[in-house]
């Protein structure tokens, strides 16, 4: 499974919890994560993130945002 192509206009940090993902940014760099590694998306920047492996990937994520205003923008919500 793959998510759609999105930014954070602030910043979120998380772990995940099981399974594994890889995260690839607009300027081509490619994070893969497996169970237990710490996470801290990029902001403002465009990504994608997929899961490559065999078991669901859970993440759990805290947002720094302000109320009212996105935490995520998808690509066609721009």
């Amino acid at each position: 499974m793959r998510l759609p192509r999105h930014e954070h206009p602030v910043i979120n940090a998380g772990v995940l919890l099981s399974g594994e993902s890889t995260v690839v940014t607009d300027h081509g760099k490619r994070h893969h994560l497996k169970s237990g590694d710490p996470i801290v998306e990029v902001v403002d920047i465009g990504h994608y993130g997929g899961n490559e492996g065999k078991e669901p990937a859970e993440i759990i994520v805290f947002f720094a945002g302000t109320r009212g205003r996105p935490i995520s923008v998808r690509e066609e919500s721009k």
